[in-house]
């Protein structure tokens, strides 16, 4: 079923929508959780606060078909409020765990993860943040802008300067459009 209708059933009251919803994306948002917090019970815990908060919230959902990223966005805020609570920073060890879904989730960036974990270690985490959305979650500039909170200008120029700091690390051709 298409997820514009699973979100319109979810909002009717229907668990078995809203679980089939939360299957399609059980799995990044996961990773995602555990690439920012390091640590699988935290992950674990935000995960389960995010699927709480999409359940309980779904009706203020406006557009139906960007579900996926609504998801994210609850997920990436509740990580760094927490990772903020807990006075934890980003760490280079982070760089490892992305390295690692990129090459779980495609086998052509295996080649690539040691340099990419090695170049990460030198970017801004705001940078990395818009790295792991666009290029893990496959969301667009519209999409990680309304994450993030940014105009879409901004998170241009985030991601064309953060592939400026990669480009003399990486090999060329790693970054697809």
């Amino acid at each position: 079923m298409e997820v514009a209708k699973l979100v319109q059933e979810a909002r009717k009251g229907n668990d078995e929508a809203f679980e089939q919803l939360i299957s399609s994306v059980r799995y990044k948002l996961y990773r995602t959780a555990y690439s920012y917090l390091r640590n699988e019970q935290d992950a674990l815990d935000i995960y389960q606060e995010t699927i709480y908060k999409a359940y309980t919230s779904i009706k203020t959902l406006k557009n139906p078909a960007s579900f996926q990223s609504w998801i994210v966005k609850i997920l990436v805020f509740k990580s760094i409020d927490f990772i903020r609570k807990e006075s934890r920073h980003f760490t280079t060890d982070d760089v490892e765990i992305f390295a690692e879904l990129i090459s779980k989730e495609n086998i052509d960036y295996i080649a690539h993860s040691m340099d990419l974990s090695e170049a990460f270690k030198f970017l801004d985490p705001k940078y990395k943040t818009i790295i792991l959305l666009r290029y893990y979650h496959d969301l667009s500039i519209k999409e990680i802008a309304n994450i993030m909170d940014y105009p879409e200008g901004t998170v241009k120029s985030h991601l064309n300067r953060a592939k400026k700091e990669l480009k003399p690390i990486l090999r060329e051709g790693y970054f697809y459009e």
